[in-house]
């Protein structure tokens, strides 16, 4: 070794922070930060600078010493801490579905505003911990708007831009602060005056929240009871048919094998059990029906079942998106709505106790009533399905991806818990179990002598998906899981079907095949564009199969098969009105709107399958009225046209998102592949007066009082 030169020790490079080797190190490995953090001052003037020059807010909050805490082992702790728990939310609230950030976000800033009153008023300091306020709050909104979307950012935005806006105000207010007036009592006071208004406002959001102040929502229940009375007076006709409604959820119509000729169905799936419903042959010697054009009234669940039992919109009865376990039965003020805000903002857990539902009406005419499944339309209370009209519940309140996942057997508004997530529900028996009791509740019923309608609304191929994987489908692996759950599901349909015919009222029977939505994480859409989610026809056109063997016969026939199609275009909300036309009841609720026509002159033959029944269809997704579809005259010639006004696009990714308007000719290009808005903007005009008219009409009469 060289005269002169030390000897280098291990505690000269990581002991001496402020030394050469530390430079050298430093300036090496990180030459960006060197001039910022090194040369022996790294709460110095150049650190100060840099974050004066880069961030100019928050210098004042982080700088002068003090980045965090005094202690550098509490400083880095609480940062490690912070950033776990940051990381950590974000996961559980991508996991989860539930928006609970904002109202956390709120009391955080609360507590940090405290301390900072607290600090502010006896240390004569400034808190740092703004800095995570400000962070936090950031996070929150680009989470909130990267995940949930704009359209749901937007509609609810503003208590989120308050949220963020009240620490960055504050902050700008200490920045001006620490400027502007000399160290001592006066910026001390200020200091803490604005942090205790920071906390009171924050504590004030979070109490508003949870507390749930609801807004007047105006009762139909006067109308309600009069109307279930006056059908009280009379009977079903002698000849009405017994109904059973099958609700899927979230399938497409494409994964019906009678819907195949449409073109990229999923060949994979068979479902003779479902397409016998139309082509006839071993049930029925006539054939039923099935509509090429029906949609959901929404494109998630719980709207579109809210539209299928009352024929109306859903925003109509406060429902604009999925309702969620409450946690604590009968509880308005529950936690759920702390963490879901569209729950908070719609003021109703479920399907208000005034709506009239198909149930309650058939009811009144002297029909057994019963729901077998999954229900999601509250679970207490005036939600409760037979407090709905249903005399007899099985199932599930909830789909089996939400908890408390509990089955309950449910007579007059007392709930009976049958089997819970405690006791390790095997989930591949639940078609087997459903089965059983859909035909055992039915042939009570018939055995009695009475007329029946029953809601099957089957949890099935919703995700998670389950099948028994004994050879009822086509594999036992992850990938064949769906076509499993859907082929064991239609075998089970069959036995249902056998049952009717034993019994001898198949030919008396109605049954409709339907589903809630397009397909979510599984599933095929054939050509559609969009799916589960969107209000493009992936997301909304869903099969529709009648079978109803001495009351409806309509159309061309297809193809090879037999089954009668119908080209007409139509909704959920119309089965209220066409149900209760075919049981003889053809005076409709008067002191309310409903939004669904009467399908019987269509489904009978009466007039022509592509008959247009409907003025205009609304296409809504979360409250938002997005769409709308209505045939306008082109050239002579009569073409149905969809509208969309500023909807996002399909890809969701952040930094892709773009709001359109869309314009499409439905007989010309049912995929939806072509936007025609600039080349008839005179229909494109016409469709998007129509929707604001009718956005203005729910603006003004939201539940649609006559």
């Amino acid at each position: 070794m060289a005269h002169g030169v030390k000897k280098l020790h291990k505690s000269d490079i990581f002991g001496q922070t402020y030394g050469l080797h530390s430079r050298n190190c430093l300036k090496n490995t990180f030459p960006l930060c060197y001039n910022h953090t090194v040369r022996g001052q790294t709460y110095g003037l150049r650190s100060r600078n840099c974050l004066k020059n880069t961030f100019p807010l928050c210098y004042n909050h982080t700088v002068r010493g003090q980045i965090m805490l005094k202690n550098s082992k509490e400083r880095s702790g609480f940062a490690l801490v912070w950033f776990l728990f940051s990381i950590a939310y974000t996961v559980v609230l991508l996991g989860t579905g539930y928006n609970f950030l904002a109202p956390l976000a709120a009391a955080i800033a609360a507590v940090t505003a405290l301390i900072v009153f607290i600090r502010a008023l006896f240390n004569k300091k400034f808190e740092p911990l703004y800095v995570v306020s400000y962070a936090y709050m950031i996070l929150e909104l680009f989470v909130y708007f990267l995940f949930w979307g704009a359209d749901e950012f937007g509609k609810i935005v503003w208590y989120n831009l308050i949220l963020s806006a009240l620490p960055l105000f504050s902050g700008l207010m200490l920045y001006a602060l620490d400027k502007k007036l000399p160290d001592g009592t006066l910026k001390r006071f200020a200091t803490a005056a604005l942090s205790l208004a920071m906390t009171a406002t924050s504590l004030c959001y979070v109490f508003y929240m949870s507390l749930r102040i609801r807004p007047t929502v105006e009762s139909l229940q006067a109308g309600h009871d009069a109307y279930l009375k006056e059908l009280s007076k009379t009977q079903a006709d002698a000849d009405a048919p017994n109904v059973l409604i099958i609700l899927m959820d979230d399938m497409a119509y494409s994964d019906i094998s009678a819907y195949s000729y449409l073109g990229k169905a999923n060949a994979t799936i068979q479902t003779p059990n479902i397409d016998s419903l139309a082509e006839g042959g071993k049930y029925a010697a006539e054939s039923g029906i099935f509509m090429e054009n029906f949609y959901a009234s929404a494109p998630v669940c719980t709207p579109s079942r809210f539209s299928l039992l009352t024929g109306r919109y859903a925003t109509r009865g406060y429902i604009d998106n999925v309702i969620f376990p409450t946690p604590c039965d009968s509880d308005p003020y529950s936690i759920t709505h702390f963490i879901n805000p569209y729950q908070f903002l719609n003021n109703v857990d479920g399907i208000l106790g005034d709506e009239i539902t198909i149930a309650e009406a058939l009811k009144a005419v002297g029909y057994d009533t019963s729901c077998i499944g999954k229900w999601n339309l509250g679970d207490y209370g005036e939600y409760l399905p037979t407090n709905q009209g249903f005399d007899y519940f099985y199932g599930s309140y909830y789909v089996n991806d939400m908890t408390p996942y509990n089955w309950v057997r449910e007579v007059g508004g007392k709930a009976e818990e049958v089997r819970t997530h405690a006791e390790n529900l095997d989930q591949s028996e639940s078609t087997r179990l459903f089965t059983d009791e859909l035909k055992s509740t039915l042939e009570k019923s018939i055995d009695s002598g009475n007329k029946f309608f029953s809601f099957y609304a089957t949890p099935w191929p919703h995700y998670p998906i389950f099948s028994d994987n004994n050879g009822n489908g086509k594999g036992d692996t992850t990938d064949d899981s769906y076509v499993d759950c859907i082929e064991e599901f239609d075998k089970s349909l069959g036995e249902i079907f056998d049952m009717l015919e034993d019994k001898g009222v198949f030919d008396d029977t109605m049954i409709i095949f339907t589903s809630d939505n397009g397909p979510g994480r599984e599933g095929v859409t054939g050509s559609l564009r969009g799916r589960k989610n969107t209000t493009f026809d992936g997301g909304m056109k869903v099969p529709m199969i009648v079978s109803y063997p001495t009351g409806v016969r309509n159309g061309t026939i297809k193809n090879s098969t037999g089954g009668y199609k119908i080209e007409s275009s139509a909704m959920l909300t119309d089965l209220f009105p066409t149900i209760l036309s075919y049981a003889g009841v053809d005076v409709l609720p008067s002191d309310r709107i409903i939004d669904g026509v009467n399908l019987k002159s269509l489904w009978s033959g009466e007039i022509a399958p592509d008959s247009r029944v409907h003025d205009a269809l609304f296409y809504m997704k979360k409250g938002t009225v997005q769409a709308v579809q209505m045939p306008v005259e082109v050239g002579g010639v009569t073409y149905d046209f969809k509208y969309y006004q500023k909807v996002r696009t399909e890809n969701s990714a952040f930094i892709d998102q773009q709001y359109k308007n869309y314009l499409f000719n439905l007989d010309k290009d049912p995929a939806e592949g072509y936007n025609i808005s600039m080349t008839y903007p005179d229909v494109a005009d016409t469709l998007l007066e129509a929707l604001k008219d009718f956005r203005k009409s729910l603006k003004e009469n939201r539940r649609g009082i006559k």
